[in-house]
C-alpha cells in the first residue's frame, strides 16, 4: 500500500530545514505559526550540514545546535532534529525522508518549505517521490501569487488541499499552503552586524545574543 493511502490516528509532527547560522526571529516565528496553526504535536528545526571548505560559517556545528536549543528552550513544541549533521556530506531530501519515516512509520509527517523552494520543486533530487514520504507545508507570505511552471501546477493540481485536518489523516501526499509573518531578517544580516561591531538585539532570542556574544561567534 502507497504510503500516501495510508489511514493513521497519529498526530502529524514537522520538519524545517535550514543552516540556523544563527537562528533568528524570521525562522522561529514562522516555524511556530505553522506548529500551531497546524496543531503538529511538534516541530522539528533540522540544522543542515555545511561543508567546512565551502562555508561561509564561523560558527562551529556544536554553536550551531547550541543555539538552537537556547532559542527554543522556553517553546516546548519546537523541538531540533541534528541528524543532517551528523553525516560528512550534504544529504538529499528524499534521503533523509526516508530515515524520518523508518523512524515514525505510522506518523504523519510535513517537511515544511518556503514558497521559493515550490517554485523549483521540479529541479530536487527525485522531487516525484518526495510525497510518497512525506507531505509538504508551504510556508509563504499572505497574499503572495507565484506562478509555477507546468510540473509543480500539475504536483498542486494532484495534491493540494484547504482542510489542514487532512494532513493528520494520512501520513504522506498532500501539499497545505500556510501563510506566515515573514520577517525580514536574514543570518547573513546578523553576521554582518557582529563584524561590524554592532549589536543584534531583538533579531534573536536574547539567550541566542549572549550566547554569541560569551563565545565571540561571526567575529572576525
Amino acid at each position: 500500500m502507497n504510503n500516501h493511502l495510508s489511514l493513521t490516528g497519529s498526530t502529524a509532527i514537522g520538519f524545517l530545514g535550514g543552516t540556523f547560522d544563527p537562528i533568528h526571529f524570521g525562522h522561529l516565528r514562522p516555524a511556530l505559526e505553522i506548529q500551531q496553526a497546524l496543531n503538529l504535536q511538534a516541530l522539528y528545526l533540522m540544522p543542515n550540514y555545511i561543508a567546512p571548505h565551502k562555508s561561509t560559517s564561523l560558527a562551529t556545528t556544536a554553536q550551531r545546535i547550541d543555539m538552537v536549543k537556547l532559542a527554543i528552550q522556553e517553546t516546548p513544541n519546537l523541538q531540533i532534529d541534528t541528524r543532517e549533521l551528523h553525516r560528512e556530506t550534504p544529504s538529499y531530501t528524499i534521503d533523509t525522508l526516508k530515515l524520518l519515516r523508518e523512524q515514525h512509520p505510522n506518523t504523519p509527517i510535513c517537511f515544511i518549505m518556503g514558497m521559493d523552494s515550490l517554485i523549483q520543486f521540479d529541479t530536487w533530487y527525485q522531487y516525484q517521490d518526495i510525497l510518497t514520504y512525506c507531505h509538504l507545508v508551504i510556508s509563504h507570505r499572505p497574499g503572495w501569487a507565484p506562478t509555477f511552471n507546468e510540473i509543480v501546477s500539475s504536483l498542486l493540481t494532484q495534491h493540494q488541499i484547504d482542510d489542514p485536518a487532512l494532513l493528520h489523516q494520512q501520513l504522506a501526499g498532500k501539499i497545505y499552503f500556510q501563510s506566515t509573518s515573514q520577517l525580514d531578517i536574514s543570518s547573513s544580516s546578523i553576521r554582518a552586524l557582529l563584524s561590524e561591531n554592532k549589536s543584534i538585539n531583538f533579531l534573536t532570542p536574547s539567550a541566542v545574543c549572549a550566547y554569541i556574544n560569551q563565545h565571540q561567534c561571526y567575529r572576525q
